[in-house]
């Protein structure tokens, strides 16, 4: 019997667009599309960030640097954070596991930024009983450890909870922890397999 599931973020509950965060941040600071995935991406700035190890006016500051011309911190936030389309579709699952007494929680990579702006956005994320998000935890997946501390959190046992995730290599590691789990491939896909674990949709 499934008492607690774990949801990813990105890609699950919200869609992001990546080629639309580096064109945004072109524009905010006169920098290349190119350039901006390099420096985001081809350092470990992304990952500092990502893993809370430096503050969001830290990377606006980073990028300032590199940057051709001056921008507030405002404009890069909007330009960083402006990334994201709901994916309405699966709310209504959200919703109904949370009416039936299952316990939510969000396990995801994820930044201050990022995250504090999908909140305010989307209140699907409000009906979530607790949040292992990489940025408040020092660890991002596929590290083992976030997993453990999602376990932490369950007030199950591992056998009783299920995750999902569109990258198979974290439900991978989930499974190594205890954590059941299916890559997310769309709603109807994950309705039927928690139909067949007993959770009622």
């Amino acid at each position: 019997m499934i008492k607690t599931i774990y949801f990813d973020l990105g890609n699950v509950l919200i869609f992001f667009s990546l080629p639309k965060m580096f064109s945004q941040i072109a524009h905010c600071t006169g920098t290349a599309p190119e350039e901006v995935q390099k420096i985001l991406f081809d350092t470990n700035l992304r990952e500092l960030y990502e893993k809370g190890f430096i503050q969001t006016e830290q990377l606006y500051q980073t990028v300032q640097k590199q940057s051709p011309r001056p921008f507030s911190l405002q404009e890069f936030m909007a330009a960083f954070s402006n990334i994201f389309t709901p994916n309405v579709e699966l709310w209504p699952v959200v919703e109904q596991l949370k009416k039936g007494g299952i316990r939510l929680i969000l396990l995801s990579n994820t930044s201050e930024c990022h995250f504090n702006y999908a909140y305010s956005h989307y209140p699907i994320l409000q009906l979530f009983d607790h949040k292992i998000l990489s940025f408040e935890v020092g660890v991002w997946k596929p590290d083992l450890q976030i997993f453990q501390k999602a376990l932490g959190v369950a007030q199950c046992a591992p056998e009783e909870c299920f995750y999902t995730d569109d990258i198979p290599e974290f439900i991978a590691n989930a499974s190594k922890v205890g954590l059941q789990g299916e890559v997310f491939t769309g709603v109807s896909q994950l309705k039927q397999v928690l139909m067949e674990r007993g959770c009622r949709i």
